[in-house]
């Protein structure tokens, strides 16, 4: 049975999901980690390029950390939750 994963909404509440998506279906996964700031030091934002079969890229926003060390555990979450599926 296919297990599907959330992919969240960053505009909409904690915990929405925007797309739902089945791991099998994915052609390639490449992270992509912005860093900005606010008044509060440095935000990395962390995004994944993501092909799905039959779908054209697209750019998902995974999470948000202020440290690189915890932009690059936000990506590390999803590879395992890939792993996982």
């Amino acid at each position: 049975m296919p297990r599907l994963l959330p992919l969240h909404d960053k505009d909409g509440s904690p915990g929405d999901s925007r797309l739902w998506i089945n791991p099998d279906h994915i052609v390639t996964a490449a992270p992509s980690i912005t860093r900005s700031a606010d008044t509060h030091g440095d935000v990395f934002t962390v995004w994944v390029e993501l092909k799905l079969e039959g779908v054209p890229m697209m750019r998902v926003w995974l999470g948000t950390a202020s440290t690189a060390e915890a932009a690059s555990a936000v990506w590390d979450t999803f590879l395992i939750q890939i792993a996982d599926a």
